[in-house]
């Protein structure tokens, strides 16, 4: 059998066996252990440290509180454990314990994990504080908002106005709530929607449901409107986490725009019957006017009731130039040309042009390209550098000169239509066809509002 190693081989493979730095110093501070996880940790190798006295190589660190921390369990005779800063300037836990009539001294060095905490603590600091900033915006603002972390809607939080919006008692858990619904009843377009169709459950399943106007019943009687959104909520990978859905009344808004609809309605309907009024008293009162000119009056009347017609549609909003145009030129549509870009114009500019095309449109019917079987007009419209420009050309129809005095159509064009749009419009009576170009800063004519 063999025989026991002796006792300080013992304790030299105890000491480095386990792998922490350790050190020993006698009642005078010299170092009479240290093993090579200490030499690691203080950067010293051992024929350098034993024998010699702790403070010989940090005397500087005399009066510091680590110092008074060696002192200390020098004197008291007691094992101390704690964390301090080390000798080396890194943060180590250690355990400070008598040995013989000095002291034996264990470290372990814990920067990492101390900076980790601080880390992890900084974070936990930045999310409670942007958790408090969220939920004080939540709670103020006008529109209710649930969360969700899971399909199933086991668990949803909400905002104070998503739990308003729904008359849910503040007790009441909101899953309950959301998925056995009790108190109202949810419509879109009259049709019952069933809690896993509605916006927050079909998020939670991956699906963006755009905004959707829902109709809720209490059983109260009490009817709201409800514009609602939601979106799903995933990961950096694109895991689905969970869903949000957001929602506003907008009950008032939109029995405020049923309203405005009836009385625009009520408003077209009686310029409808004005320009019908004027058209027969027109009708009347010309009855012994050349018919040519009866003719022409009562054409305008038609065109201006027609470009009517199409913003009344866009409930006076905006219009189509491409329809303007083609409108405006009905009687000979499939001997002209359009191109350009289509963009949305403002009410009184579609007016406005609308007359103007009428009257070039009327005009070439009369004695220009339209006057023959082979003549044709060309309408281009182009955008650039925020300038709006029309162009219209006549060709295949007789020789063209200019007219001896203007008439109303031309004077309308020339300074009507420019003083309307803020632009330059020019008719050039050339020989192979009347030319006529318009120049208008783009925001005179376009509505940027529309979107298009």
């Amino acid at each position: 059998m063999p025989s026991p190693p002796d006792a300080e081989t013992l304790l030299d493979t105890i000491l480095e066996g386990i792998g922490l730095p350790f050190y020993a110093v006698d009642k005078d501070w010299r170092i009479f252990l240290y093993n090579s996880a200490a030499e690691r940790h203080f950067g010293q190798p051992a024929e350098k440290m034993i024998g010699t006295s702790l403070w010989e190589h940090f005397p500087q660190d005399r009066p510091s509180d680590r110092s008074r921390l060696l002192h200390d369990a020098m004197a008291r005779r007691e094992t101390l454990r704690g964390e301090t800063l080390s000798l080396t300037g890194r943060h180590v836990s250690y355990v400070m314990f008598p040995l013989g009539e000095g002291l034996g001294v264990f470290v372990r060095d814990v920067t990492d994990r101390r900076n980790a905490e601080k880390q992890r603590e900084e974070a936990e600091e930045a999310l409670r504080k942007r958790t408090l900033e969220l939920e004080a915006v939540l709670e103020t603002i006008p529109t209710g908002v649930w969360f969700t972390t899971d399909p199933d809607l086991r668990h949803v939080v909400g905002n104070r106005r998503a739990i308003e919006l729904l008359r849910i008692p503040r007790e009441l858990d909101l899953s309950s709530a959301l998925n056995q619904p009790s108190g109202f009843t949810v419509f879109r377009d009259g049709i019952e929607v069933p809690p896993e169709a509605r916006p927050l459950h079909r998020a939670a399943r991956g699906e963006t449901v755009p905004d959707v106007v829902l109709e809720i019943r209490f059983d109260n009687g009490d009817r709201r409107m409800l514009l609602m959104r939601a979106a799903p909520l995933r990961s950096k990978t694109g895991e689905l986490q969970g869903a949000v859905a957001a929602a506003a009344d907008v009950t008032e808004r939109l029995r405020y725009e049923d309203h405005l609809k009836l009385l625009l309605n009520e408003l077209n309907h009686r310029v409808k019957n004005t320009l019908a009024i004027v058209q027969s008293i027109a009708t009347l009162t010309l009855k012994d006017v050349n018919p040519d000119a009866r003719a022409t009056f009562e054409e305008r009347l038609l065109n201006l009731s027609a470009v009517h017609n199409l913003l009344t549609d866009e409930s006076w909003d905006s219009t189509s130039l491409a329809a303007v145009a083609r409108t405006s030129l009905r009687a000979a549509r499939e001997r002209v040309s359009f191109d350009g870009d289509d963009l949305r114009l403002r009410p009184k500019s579609a007016v406005a042009l609308s007359m103007a095309l009428h009257e070039l449109g009327t005009n070439a019917l009369k004695y220009g390209a339209l006057s023959t079987e082979h003549g044709r007009i060309s309408v281009q419209w182009t955008i650039d550098n925020d300038r709006f420009r029309l162009r219209w050309q006549e060709t295949g129809g007789p020789p063209v000169s200019v007219p001896e005095h203007r008439g109303f159509g031309s004077r309308m064009i020339e300074r009507g239509l420019a003083a309307e749009l803020q632009g330059e419009v020019r008719i050039d009576w050339q020989s192979q066809g009347v030319v006529c170009t318009i120049d208008a800063p783009i925001e005179a004519i376009h509505d940027r509002g529309s979107g298009a």
